[in-house]
């Protein structure tokens, strides 16, 4: 929203945007790993809590825990959200935004009525694509849960460790057809064919 609406020239608004998206020109696991030494229990935030006197003893629950995981998926596909809706921000009229706010519309109210009905298209393509990764993840699952953390990825691929084929196989069909309808719900409530 900010590169969008906020940085006036168009050739500063794709460097700041390409910018954003220099961590992610490394590998998945290595990103992964990097948060090891920010969030283990003798990390950089554990000792930053502690120094500041905020904490007592190390948080436990920064790494190898759901709040871990969920942490490590945001950072991993974060830029498969951000994309579409910077893509769908950019084509936004702005002369839209200058009569609304000409004829006195809030911000909030240029932002409900006119910004988020047309940037909903790009929502829904990065949700597509947030539930087409997210679903199937095992690798993060394990690297950041620290084999506590439980996701269907990861027990497909247990599975199939074990020789187990059959059950994989079936709990990969469930998996599909859950991503199916989720795609498909997504796909009923917002036209992105404005989008394409």
């Amino acid at each position: 929203y900010f590169l969008s609406f906020h940085v006036p020239k168009l050739r500063w608004q794709v460097l700041l945007f390409l910018v954003c998206t220099i961590p992610f020109w490394t590998s998945n696991i290595m990103r992964m790993i990097s948060w090891v030494p920010l969030l283990g229990k003798e990390g950089l935030v554990n000792q930053m809590l502690m120094g500041a006197g905020i904490v007592e003893q190390p948080l436990e629950f920064l790494l190898f825990s759901d709040f871990a995981v969920v942490l490590g998926m945001v950072h991993l596909y974060v830029i498969f959200m951000i994309a579409p809706i910077f893509n769908s921000l950019m084509r936004i009229d702005r002369t839209l935004i200058t009569a609304a706010e000409d004829m006195g519309a809030s911000r909030f109210a240029v932002f409900r009525e006119i910004i988020l009905p047309l940037s909903a298209p790009g929502i829904a393509i990065g949700s597509i694509f947030i539930t087409t990764l997210v679903t199937g993840e095992f690798v993060t699952v394990r690297l950041m849960g620290g084999g506590q953390a439980a996701s269907i990825g990861k027990l497909i691929q247990t599975q199939i460790g074990s020789l187990q084929y059959p059950l994989a196989a079936a709990n990969a069909m469930v998996l599909l057809v859950v991503t199916l309808m989720i795609v498909f719900s997504i796909l009923r409530v917002v036209n992105i064919r404005k989008e394409l």
